[in-house]
């Protein structure tokens, strides 16, 4: 799966952009899928029948990352920007950014400290203080280079980061994806939709298109947390700001861990609203699979490898255990 999540973290995805990364997607999954398609919101809708054609689930991950869109220019050349998603200010000063179709280099900035007040140096400043500079000497050089609407993302290295760990960025997707696509090349009992969502992170709008079309018996979701401990495990949660996970399958995968001997862990506190909301409002029963990240929604983030193992593992195990269940 590391060569999976390796790909995965070299591309940009930012939330209603996420061409490249629906296309190298779609590469990895042709070869093991039998059928392969995009919505009109541009989710990727993968199926691949199972040994048993008999019940059939959908696993769903979404695929796109936060960023950043041109806004305006300023008058000496600067970019001015809004975020695309939960992006967290405090860590964007100083951080390059990859900006449009051409992959613009550019340095988030602000005032120079020297230039700022006693009261500005304690506070974090607000998007509308930063700026991104490109190296452009005026507005009208900045706007020959880009245009308002271009969409950025954070350009980070990945790889192992200590012991047992993985950095990178958007692993609250990567990882995710990563299991979906490694168990996409298995033999596997059901008939499974894999679907690889767009636009979660302005409101999770890929998974809303994707619920009204497809028409599983079961749905399950590799999702992410925040709260919980690296190592310790997939997280198994009960419930999120937007839907309540069915009880039933919750306890089903709850079983299969112990079962199995798959390291878990229980939720730690209210997680964010998640892609899980679209599919419960569908009437399809519904449960979560969560990966704890550390520096969630920063530039760079750190996840456990054996807690992506322990992810796939308990999402290979549900979908045997759910085609025997009949």
């Amino acid at each position: 799966m590391l060569e999976l999540m390796r790909a995965l973290s070299g591309v940009s995805g930012v939330s209603s952009r996420e061409e490249d990364m629906r296309a190298l997607i779609r590469a990895l999954a042709l070869p093991w899928a039998d059928e392969v398609r995009e919505d009109p919101l541009g989710s990727l809708i993968v199926r691949k029948k199972g040994k048993n054609s008999g019940k059939s689930l959908l696993l769903s991950a979404f695929m796109d990352e936060c960023g950043v869109m041109v806004s305006d220019f300023t008058e000496q050349g600067f970019v001015r920007f809004q975020t695309v998603g939960q992006v967290d200010r405090r860590c964007l000063i100083g951080k390059r950014v990859l900006l449009g179709e051409r992959a613009l280099p550019g340095v988030i900035g602000m005032k120079p400290v020297h230039l700022s007040s006693k009261e500005e140096r304690k506070s974090v400043p607000k998007t509308k203080d930063l700026y991104i500079d490109i190296g452009a000497r005026s507005k009208d050089e900045a706007r020959s280079r880009l245009e308002p609407g271009d969409v950025g993302f954070f350009p980070v290295s990945c790889g192992p980061f200590g012991e047992g760990l993985w950095r990178g960025g958007a692993l609250e997707s990567r990882i995710p994806c990563a299991v979906l696509l490694r168990l996409l090349r298995e033999e596997l009992s059901a008939d499974c939709t894999f679907v690889f969502a767009a636009q979660a992170q302005v409101g999770n709008r890929g998974a809303l298109a994707a619920a009204g079309r497809e028409k599983p018996d079961v749905w399950h979701v590799p999702e992410n947390q925040r709260e919980n401990r690296l190592g310790g495990g997939v997280v198994l949660p009960v419930s999120d700001r937007g839907a309540m996970y069915d009880r039933e399958l919750f306890e089903r995968l709850r079983s299969l861990a112990e079962e199995q001997h798959i390291p878990w862990q229980i939720q730690a506190a209210d997680p964010d609203r998640s892609d899980a909301g679209a599919y419960v409002c569908a009437g399809i029963p519904t449960a979560g699979l969560a990966l704890p990240v550390r520096y969630c929604h920063a530039p760079v983030e750190l996840a456990a490898l054996s807690d992506a193992r322990a992810m796939l593992d308990l999402c290979r195990s549900f979908v045997t255990a759910e085609e025997e269940r009949g």
